[in-house]
């Protein structure tokens, strides 16, 4: 028998270079969101990129649905809601701006979307609320890139 050494199959570290995968410059940095906020918003992202139609099938349900309880205010809603989703837009970066009392016939400011004025100091201030980040004009890939949860982020 030969008593030649074969190369060892082991990997070869060297002192002093150990790094871990979470350092690695590779794996970009993403934002961490809280698990209700991530899982909504991959479940919003899945419904537009692979059920498209589900939108529209779920406000038809609902507008049937209206219609079979007889009131007024759900027949109204989801009409509002299925004109939406099947009538072409525009895109604007204009923000609407309340009017005054002529909002929309029968509607109060608050059914408007609008906030009630707050009293700050003796002062009539719109309460504006935090701006709610939008998700679903990212792909799943690119959300998936850019986000991650708490739960995800806890892992090395």
């Amino acid at each position: 028998m030969d008593n030649k050494q074969t190369p060892s199959k082991e990997l070869i570290r060297s002192k002093g270079s150990e790094t871990s995968l979470t350092d690695s410059p590779l794996k970009p940095k993403q934002e961490t969101l809280d698990e209700d906020t991530y899982t909504e918003a991959l479940s919003e992202i899945i419904k537009k990129d692979f059920f498209p139609s589900l939108l529209t099938l779920e406000a038809q349900h609902d507008y049937v649905d209206a219609w079979n309880s007889n009131n007024p205010d759900l027949i109204r809603d989801a009409t509002r809601k299925l004109n939406e989703l099947t009538t072409p837009f525009r895109k604007t970066n204009e923000v609407p701006t309340p009017k005054g009392p002529g909002l929309t016939p029968g509607l109060t400011a608050s059914q408007e979307g609008w906030d009630t004025p707050v009293s700050t100091t003796g002062s009539n201030v719109f309460k504006v609320p935090a701006p709610k980040k939008n998700f679903t004009n990212l792909s799943l890939d690119a959300y998936q890139a850019k986000y991650t949860s708490e739960d995800n982020a806890s892992y090395p």
